[in-house]
């Protein structure tokens, strides 16, 4: 369990153990944006890619795996070696409390792996045998040791007795002993005073005012619930302590803190950037937080939160949570546009930043906040209503950048809790908020093929932002994107025209509002088009957009997915053309885009692959449509569920090449899993021998074909 220090122990092992690796990574692993954190600045330190670019996360993860599978050795003080010769490394994987997630980052190769965890799972999970220890508390032997070491108070009379017996009343916890010893260092205590002030209820009482239970209970809970001393400090160190409890422990920016700070203290005192050192001063000699001054980041421990969160006051709890959802909310670059009529809660900084890939280190470093607010958001007493608003702007822009960034299952339940919040809200940006929230989650059933879903949604944010146009008298951006999100929903129910009218009205509306540029909109259209026969004018909008973007952002367009779907969707039109090699070239184009911008393990990019693979199919060479099958495969995989369709579609295809190669025995294999795939899709209960291309390609979404 937590304060018993696992994290101290992993770091004197690596310390103790260095000389016997040639390389040490440290992995904070609570979160999945941590580990994406540690992984990019790994890919840093190694020099796999440089620090100022801004990739995918998943493209670090990979480079780092492909990395540590087959370490190099840097060969700069031109020391002579074996390049053959094992290089070691140890990685730690630390608070790695859902050892699962560690799946899509865990090594390969001549190396070791070290994992805290409050799992004991964790010692099973990814051994064949039982490898790790669990911590329990201190011996009193040990306790004292470190009691005495903490305090140096062996000088005094009986001091080793009496450290003894203060280690057994904090329950022989380290994080425990650690903290009472600064006590006691800093009131200048010796061991028989704290253990005289500790076992008397009244002293105890006024010396840490955090007492719970009775005499008889003296165990972990208790001990840890008294050992911090919180109502001690001064008021406006424990205001600032209780706001951290409802950040996450591990990474808190203190650029955060200053500015919740201003909104803490605005209406007592002059704020000064001074009143906030002074703070953390006293915090940080407290032993409550540690700061990181490279970083200019804070760290608390959980267990702290919890105390400081059990002593809160009803008020205090819902003033921290909404100035937390506020400072989240207000840094968070949200991917929406701005609305045309400013609403009454906060806005952010940056607007409009959809699928850009400049904002997602930003979201990546806010985002284990967010999750932090949502998980205590039911105990927090009735938030005011511009907090739920803010609350469930923040969740809804968050679960749009899982979206981009290619997560399809449970979005760790923002949408659910934003509509939750937000619907039953009497307020005047209510509609303009829930119009949104649907238009995102719209956005996302349709990407996970729930088609139905996102018609419904897509019907109710239309409705809503035309509701506060047709009151305000304007139209704006957010409209705009409505009508073409309906417009896409219409294209998969096969009713083209219609979809084709609604992408005119919102390139009409941006094109009077003068934010007209093309998006992966115009590779929409450009395949609804393409259904239509109209390949003519499927050509003009593809070779329109693309020449645009150029003019906007250059030859090699970075700044988001974008510029690959356009290549990708001319790479379809390329084909159905029959100027095949053309075609491979824009496929090979696209593919190269999604690995700089979204990552080589994204859907869209299992997406290409496919298309890629009917270019080796074609050109005879089957086993490159075989290695490029199975790459995409292996990323729809990630999620049976949802990729049912591209599973069965891909699989087909790889039957196909097999039978071609004359592997008659796994083609008849992969012909079986298709046909059972597409089975459970349609209840098409016809023989595999009856089945052709199309019937696959029927399955999945009209710009998927």
């Amino acid at each position: 369990m937590g304060g018993m220090g696992k994290t101290e122990i992993a770091q004197e092992f690596a310390i103790r153990y260095r000389d016997q690796f040639d390389a040490i990574f440290w992995v904070q692993a609570d979160e999945i944006a941590k580990i994406n954190r540690s992984y990019q600045r790994i890919s840093t330190e190694l020099g796999l890619e440089e620090s100022s670019e801004s990739r995918s996360e998943v493209v670090s993860r990979d480079l780092v795996k492909g990395w540590l599978s087959n370490p190099w050795r840097d060969n700069t003080a031109g020391e002579s070696f074996n390049p053959s010769s094992e290089v070691n490394w140890l990685i730690i994987f630390d608070n790695a409390d859902d050892p699962m997630i560690l799946t899509d980052y865990w090594p390969q190769g001549s190396g070791a792996v070290l994992i805290t965890s409050r799992d004991p799972l964790t010692k099973t999970l990814f051994s064949a045998r039982t490898s790790g220890i669990d911590l329990g508390p201190l011996s009193d032997e040990a306790g004292a040791s470190l009691f005495l070491l903490l305090t140096e108070a062996d000088a005094e009379e009986d001091g080793e007795k009496m450290a003894t017996r203060n280690t057994q009343l904090l329950g022989g916890v380290p994080l425990a002993i650690s903290q009472m010893a600064g006590i006691i260092r800093r009131q200048d205590l010796s061991l028989y005073e704290f253990h005289d002030l500790y076992t008397d209820a009244a002293e105890h009482l006024d010396l840490y005012d955090t007492r719970t239970g009775d005499e008889s209970t003296r165990g972990y809970a208790h001990s840890i619930s008294t050992v911090w001393a919180i109502e001690k400090l001064n008021p406006v160190s424990r205001k600032l302590l209780e706001l951290i409890t409802f950040l996450d422990a591990d990474h808190i920016q203190e650029h955060l803190l200053i500015e919740a700070s201003v909104l803490i203290f605005a209406t007592e005192i002059k704020f000064k950037k001074s009143l906030y050192r002074d703070t953390r001063t006293e915090l940080i000699q407290s032993s409550l937080v540690k700061r990181n001054k490279q970083k200019k980041e804070l760290s608390v421990h959980r267990l702290v939160q919890d105390a400081v969160r059990a002593k809160m006051s009803t008020d205090s709890a819902k003033d921290m949570f909404g100035i937390v959802v506020r400072l989240l909310w207000v840094n968070w670059p949200s991917g929406m546009p701005k609305p045309s009529r400013p609403p009454q809660y906060a806005q952010p900084k940056i607007s409009d930043s959809r699928s850009k890939i400049s904002r997602w280190p930003i979201c990546g470093q806010l985002y284990p906040h967010v999750l932090r607010v949502h998980h205590l958001f039911t105990a927090v007493p009735e938030p005011s209503i511009l907090a739920k608003l803010e609350f469930s702007a923040v969740l809804c822009d968050a679960g749009l950048y899982q979206m981009e960034r290619g997560r399809t299952r449970g979005f760790d339940n923002f949408f659910d809790t934003a509509i939750a919040v937000c619907e039953p809200l009497v307020h005047p940006d209510r509609d303009c908020l829930l119009g949104n929230i649907y238009h995102i989650l719209g956005q996302v059933n349709y990407h996970n093929n729930n088609v139905d879903e996102s018609r419904d949604c897509m019907e109710k944010s239309l409705e809503l932002q035309r509701k506060v146009c047709e009151e305000d008298g304007i139209v704006d951006e957010r409209l705009a994107m409505a009508y073409a999100e309906r417009g896409l929903t219409k294209m998969q129910d096969g009713l083209y025209e219609e979809g084709i009218a609604d992408y005119e009205k919102d390139r009409e509306i941006r094109e009077s509002l003068g934010t007209y540029a093309p998006t992966s909109k115009e590779g929409n259209l450009a395949s609804a088009y393409m259904a239509l026969g109209k390949l003519e004018r499927a050509d003009h909008i593809l070779t329109e957009a693309i020449t645009r973007r150029i003019e906007l952002y250059g030859e090699k367009d970075k700044e988001s997915f974008r510029a690959g779907w356009l290549a990708y969707t001319l790479g379809r039109l390329r084909n159905v053309q029959g100027r095949h090699d053309e075609s491979l070239a824009a496929h090979n184009e696209a593919l190269s885009c999604f690995r700089d911008t979204i990552g080589d393990a994204h859907p869209r990019a299992a997406l290409v692959r496919h298309k890629i693979a009917e270019h080796y199919d074609r050109l005879g060479q089957h086993e490159n449509a075989i290695n490029v099958i199975d790459e995409a495969l292996k990323i729809w995989s990630q999620n049976l569920d949802t990729y049912k369709a591209e599973l069965a579609r891909t699989t087909y295809l790889k039957a196909k090449v097999l039978e071609t190669l004359q592997k008659s025995q796994k083609a008849a294999v992969a012909l079986k899993v298709a046909c059972r795939m597409r089975q459970e899709l349609t209840k098409d209960k016809r023989s595999p021998s009856s089945l052709v291309t199309e019937d696959f390609e029927k399955l999945v979404v009209f710009w998927k074909r």
